[in-house]
Order: C-alpha cells, then structure tokens, then sequence
C-alpha cells in the first residue's frame, strides 16, 4: 500500500493525485496529435474537478497554467496560448520554484506557569500597572479566579488558595496581591470546571446454585 507520506509534495491539493498520475501517463505518451488531444482532455478534466469553467477565458488559461507547471512544460506542445506568455509562465514558476521558504515569526514568550498560559501571566503583569482603586481589586479578583481555575484544571486539586495568590505575585512583581488577597477564598464556580465522570460499581454476579 502506498501512504500519502512517502509521496511527493502536491503544489495544487485542489486536482489531487489521480489527476497528478494522469499528467505523468500523459507526458510519457510520445509527442504527437493524440499526445495533444490527450492534453486538452486533461484541461476539461482539471476543470470538472476544481470547478473552474471552460467557458470563461480567464479560469480556462488559468487551468492550462497549472497544467503546465503540474507537467513541469513537459506538455508545452499543446499550449493554446504565445510562446511569449509561456516563457512567461516558465520564469514565473522557476522563481516561486527556487525562491527561499520564510520562517513564520514566532514570538519568544517566556512562560513561567504553563498551567497559567502566556495570556494569564501578561494579564498578572498587566496589574501592576494599574493604579490602586477599585478598577484594581475588581480586576485582581478576576485574574485570581482565572488563575485558580487553569490552576485546578492542571492539577485537579488545591490546598490553599494562597498559592494562587504568592504564585500571581512572584510572576507580576506586585505585592499589592499579597496585602489584599492572602488568607481570602477564590470563589471558582465548580461548574465552570470540567467534571470526570464516576465510575460505576460493578455489579455483583448472582452466584448459581447447581
């Protein structure tokens, strides 16, 4: 059997590889008119698969451009267009073809608590700069609630909620957390918690009397 990880890289997932397979048959055929009758049945083909129609000019020369490149020019006998347009058409894949791939730019978030999550943790840093009032214990109530929770989800149990409110404070540096919230209960509403099933007793096997 032949798995999809040990084939080549598809540059248009929308024909997919039966119709890839077909280009490659196609190409092996020697040149000639059935060569290029075979090639412009392969457009109608391309068409009906991606539902590009045939009828509107610029879907039919798109499909024959990805023909092209699918065919790697190997077809480049049937093309129904300049030789300009298809020189064109070379230099343009031969670019895309070489050009170097670019890293996606990933941000280099420290996270001290994974359990908390970057998000969590920039909200407890967010504290600290805001002024004392009470838009800040509003808001210190808040996280210290998201913080239990992502806290119990991770871990399934917590002792004492000052270890929600020492870790909140050694990750924002703002010890206003520890003034106003040790010793105090983080209201986490248990719903709110995802909820292993029970496991059900077994029942008991009546036992036969012979």
């Amino acid at each position: 059997m032949e798995y999809n990880t040990k084939r080549g890289d598809m540059q248009y997932r929308e024909y997919g590889r039966m119709v890839k397979k077909i280009i490659d048959q196609v190409c092996d055929v020697e040149e000639g008119e059935p060569r290029n009758e075979a090639t412009r049945a392969l457009v109608a083909v391309m068409g009906q698969v991606s539902g590009l129609s045939l009828r509107d000019e610029v879907s039919l020369h798109k499909l024959w451009d990805h023909l092209m490149i699918l065919s790697e020019f190997r077809l480049a006998s049937a093309w129904p267009y300049s030789q300009e347009e298809l020189e064109s058409l070379r230099q343009r894949a031969s670019e895309e073809t070489n050009a170097p791939q670019e890293r996606l730019p990933y941000k280099n978030t420290q996270i001290n608590r994974r359990h908390y999550g970057a998000y969590l943790e920039s909200m407890m840093r967010q504290l600290k700069q805001t002024p004392d009032g009470e838009e800040y214990d509003v808001l210190a109530s808040l996280v210290a609630q998201q913080a239990k929770r992502a806290y119990l989800v991770w871990n399934g149990d917590l002792s004492d909620d000052n270890i929600i409110v020492n870790q909140m404070a050694q990750t924002s540096g703002d010890e206003r957390l520890t003034e106003r919230l040790t010793d105090k209960e983080i209201y986490v509403n248990s719903a709110s918690l995802p909820v292993e099933p029970v496991a059900g007793k077994k029942k008991k096997k009546k036992k036969r009397n012979d």
